[in-house]
C-alpha cells in the first residue's frame, strides 16, 4: 500500500456533455476538452481493481449529466456492487425524461445496477433550465423503485444563511418540494470556477494576492501527501485534486500509478506539500511565471492557475 494514497473513495467524471446551461457552471469550460464519455470497459476495470485491492467505501459518478449515458453508469456500480463497495451514488440533474414512466425505467435500471444512493441537484441555478416537475419525477421514481438514499443537493450562493436572489430561489424550491419525502444535503457553496466566474462575479469572494488556507481544509481536497480520493477523467486520466494529474490510466495499470504516487518526486507537489501556496509562488517565480496581480479568490484556483502556466 502507498503511505501517501489509501482509496477509500473512488469517483469517475463520467463525461462532461450536459443536458442543461446553468449560469454557474464548473465544468462547461472541459466540455470539449474531453471525449464524449469514458470506456465502459477502462471504468470497469478500474473499479474491479481498486474494489478488490482498497476496500473503498464509497463510489460516485457525477459529470457533466452522467446519466447521459446509463449504460456506462451502470456498468461501473454493478461492477463496484460485485467488489462490495457499500456506497455506490449518482448525482444527477434530474434532467431524465419529460415522462414519469420512462423516468421510472432509468431509475430501475440504476437500481437493478446497485446504485443505492440518488443525489438530485435543486437550486436557482438547475430549476432556471429544469423543470421543478421532472426532478420530483426522479425523486418519486426513486422512492418507487426502493433506492435507499434519495437527497436534493443545493448550490448556495456565499452561504446557506445568506440572502440574495438566488438563496431565495433556491429556498422556494425546496420548500415546493417538501411533499416528497427526501433528505436535503448539506449542498455546497458557489466556487470561483467556470461560468460563475462570468455570470456570478459580484457574489464571489474579494480577490487576495496570497490567499489563507492549506490542502485539506478547502471543500473537496485532501492534503497531497495523505490522498484518500481519486476522480477519473472522461480520458482515462487520474486526478488526485483539481487537474492535478497522476497518470492516465489508459497508458499505465490504475494500481501502479496508485502505489507509484509520490508527492515528493515531483517539484510543484513537494513545493506545496513542504510549504503550501508560498512554497508554489516561490517555484514558479524560480521558472519565470508570475502570480495574477489582481489576486485569487481562493487557494485552490490560485493552485490551478499557476500549475497552468507551468505546464
Amino acid at each position: 500500500m502507498n503511505k501517501y494514497l489509501n482509496i477509500k473513495r473512488l469517483e469517475f467524471s463520467v463525461t462532461y456533455q450536459c443536458n442543461s446551461a446553468c449560469r454557474h457552471c464548473y465544468t462547461t469550460h472541459k466540455k470539449n476538452a474531453f471525449p464524449d464519455c469514458i470506456d465502459k470497459s477502462l471504468a470497469v476495470e478500474i473499479v474491479r481493481k481498486i474494489g478488490n485491492r482498497y476496500n473503498p467505501g464509497s463510489i460516485m459518478t457525477f459529470g457533466g449529466e452522467p446519466l447521459l449515458f446509463p449504460e456506462v453508469v451502470c456498468a461501473i456500480h454493478s461492477e463496484a456492487a460485485k467488489v462490495c463497495i457499500p456506497r455506490r451514488e449518482v448525482i444527477t440533474n434530474g434532467y431524465l425524461s419529460k415522462n414519469y414512466e420512462e423516468t421510472v425505467r432509468i431509475i430501475k435500471e440504476l437500481e437493478r445496477a446497485g446504485v443505492n444512493t440518488v443525489i438530485i441537484s435543486v437550486d436557482a441555478f438547475h430549476q432556471e433550465h429544469i423543470p421543478i416537475e421532472y426532478v420530483r419525477n426522479v425523486a418519486r421514481a426513486c422512492l418507487f423503485v426502493g433506492i435507499e438514499h434519495v437527497q436534493w443537493n443545493a448550490c448556495w450562493v456565499v452561504s446557506e444563511d445568506n440572502d440574495n436572489i438566488f438563496n431565495e430561489r433556491t429556498r422556494d424550491i425546496l420548500k415546493r418540494l417538501e411533499d416528497i419525502s427526501v433528505e436535503i444535503t448539506e449542498g455546497n457553496v458557489l466556487e470561483p470556477y467556470g461560468l460563475a466566474l462570468h455570470n456570478l462575479k459580484e457574489f464571489l469572494p474579494p480577490r487576495i494576492k496570497m490567499p489563507q488556507g492549506s490542502c485539506g481544509s478547502m471543500p473537496y481536497t485532501d492534503p497531497l501527501d495523505s490522498i484518500t480520493c481519486i476522480c477519473v477523467e472522461p480520458d482515462g486520466r487520474v486526478a488526485v485534486c483539481n487537474e492535478l494529474y497522476i497518470g492516465n490510466a489508459n497508458d499505465e495499470d490504475i494500481i501502479e500509478l496508485i502505489e507509484n504516487y509520490d508527492p515528493y518526486s515531483n517539484p510543484v507537489s513537494e513545493a506545496i506539500v513542504r510549504n503550501g501556496m508560498k512554497g508554489l509562488v516561490r517555484y514558479a517565480e524560480s521558472k519565470g511565471i508570475e502570480v495574477d496581480q489582481e489576486g485569487y479568490y481562493s487557494i485552490c484556483q490560485m493552485c490551478t492557475d499557476i500549475r497552468k502556466k507551468l505546464y
